[in-house]
């Protein structure tokens, strides 16, 4: 996978997966919490941010925060 995004399975509570942002939009989606279960997204294209934080699925976020560098500190630069 060359990156991770979030796509919409439904609009139920915890039901927001993680899967690769190379998904091309139409084939079956194997989130990363359960990549036994395929399904179609609502969207057809992903999503960089999970818009709504409870409908984002518990352990695709932990996925997605173990994979995710720390923010850097802003260092300011003189001229």
């Amino acid at each position: 996978m060359t990156g991770m995004a979030w796509f919409v399975r439904t609009v139920r509570s915890g039901d927001t997966h993680l899967w690769s942002a190379a998904w091309n939009g139409y084939d079956l989606i194997r989130p990363v919490c359960a990549p036994e279960v395929e399904f179609r997204a609502m969207n057809r294209r992903p999503m960089r941010v999970c818009f709504y934080d409870d409908q984002r699925c518990p352990l695709c976020l932990r996925h997605s925060t173990a994979r995710t560098p720390a923010p850097r500190p802003l260092t300011a630069v003189s001229a």
